[in-house]
């Protein structure tokens, strides 16, 4: 969908939107105004950089997901978004992210990540609103330093650091370990598949916790997946190639915004979608930066928030639930999974309101073949009956005179 205010209200469905204007708690609350954000790209920003440390404009991102609503929704019900929930960030490091001072970081892509989830609004010039989820607490497992080839021995993204880190997370999710409750595991990279990767991911899915991954951006030259640089070809498909996303027990996320689309992988196995570009986040630099270009790395993070928010408002369900409750409400068609966004693109208002019950027994019903009619009363059967005996009788009568007739004819 493209960020602007006249598709941002048609990516709730109809019947949410109307519930949700009529709501005191949200009917006040903006949708996409069509300003963009500007300042600084959180790429570009390093710990020394000094000369922009804000933003002016509005986190598109956040509008088009309506997530202010959806945040009095659940203050309404008595808890602030993203309380109670963990989410782990898996990707460049996050250390320093509470604090306002600069932060000294090979990159800033976990960074941009985190503050998507749950960054502080910036309040000063302008407010500008930018955590999803900022009740979450964040937790930091770094396993790459750069994303590009290095050649001064800094590490890459690999199934292996991957596998490690992810193996560390679920030995903290084993009995007695610390990574307790309702848990939300972003990993916004893409790497191959490996056994020990696979085995990893199938212990975190196990334990209970909700793995979100990216379904894969284009690579520059000579990156992975391989012979994938440039315009997509005809029957593309990443599906099997970019990992954790391709676990069945991950949620792949695509990006939705039409404008991003040639900067992203087509994957039959994508579960999800959120815009993925138009969101502002923290810098290293300690102020606020754009997230600027398409990636599913991106919108993997805009559904980890999501993830939280809405989990925060049903504590009691378990990530199968949460799973089923994002995946059901998104704004798909009801048709065959799309290449590009799956389901649909999440809405966190509806995910929050909709009851899960009803959307169970939305998933199970079948269509039953009518019961024939019931048997009515014949009251006629008597008659047709005797009326088949009395026509046996006259027609056995004609029979015999018509045998009789040529005697009777010669005794005259």
């Amino acid at each position: 969908m493209r960020l602007t205010s006249g598709i941002a209200a048609a990516t709730l469905p109809a019947a949410v939107l109307a519930a949700v204007l009529c709501d005191p708690a949200v009917s006040a609350a903006p949708v996409a105004r069509g300003a963009p954000p500007e300042g600084p790209g959180c790429l570009e920003v390093t710990a020394t950089s000094t000369d922009e440390r804000t933003v002016k404009g509005e986190n598109l991102a956040n509008e088009a997901l309506h997530v202010e609503q959806a945040q009095a929704l659940a203050r309404k019900a008595g808890t602030s978004p993203g309380q109670g929930v963990s989410v782990v960030v898996v990707d460049s490091g996050i250390a320093g992210f509470a604090a306002t001072a600069p932060v000294d970081l090979p990159t800033g892509h976990g960074f941009a990540v985190a503050g998507i989830i749950a960054g502080p609004d910036q309040r000063e010039p302008g407010h500008v609103e930018v955590g999803i989820a900022p009740s979450a607490r964040l937790v930091d497992a770094p396993f790459y330093e750069t994303l590009e080839r290095s050649e001064d021995g800094r590490r890459v993204p690999t199934a292996a650091g991957l596998a490690a880190v992810l193996g560390a997370l679920a030995d903290r999710r084993a009995p007695g370990g610390d990574l307790t409750g309702r848990v939300v595991v972003v990993v916004p990279a893409q790497v191959p598949h490996s056994p020990e990767l696979e085995a990893q991911v199938d212990r975190l899915v196990d334990s209970g916790a909700l793995v979100i991954a990216a379904s894969g951006d284009r690579p520059d030259e000579g990156g992975f997946p391989d012979g994938y640089e440039g315009e997509a070809r005809k029957g593309e498909d990443a599906a099997d190639l970019v990992w954790p996303a391709a676990h069945p027990g991950a949620i792949a996320v695509g990006v939705s915004d039409p404008a991003g689309r040639g900067a992203v992988l087509r994957n039959s196995d994508i579960d999800l979608a959120a815009p993925g570009t138009g969101a502002v986040s923290k810098a290293l630099n300690g102020g606020w930066c754009v997230v600027d270009g398409a990636s599913t790395a991106w919108a993997a993070a805009q559904v980890a928030g999501i993830a939280a928010l809405v989990w925060s408002t049903h504590p009691d369900e378990d990530a199968e639930q949460l799973r089923t409750r994002l995946e059901q409400t998104a704004s798909g068609n009801g048709g065959p999974s799309s290449p590009i966004t799956g389901y649909g693109v999440v809405q966190p208002v509806e995910a929050v309101q909709r009851d899960i019950a009803e959307m169970g027994a939305e998933r199970t019903e079948r269509v039953r073949p009518a019961r024939p009619p019931r048997a009515q009363a014949d009251v006629l059967a008597g008659a047709r009956h005797d009326a088949v005996w009395w026509g046996l009788g006259g027609g056995a009568a004609l029979v015999v005179l018509l045998v009789l007739r040529p005697l009777l004819a010669r005794r005259r």
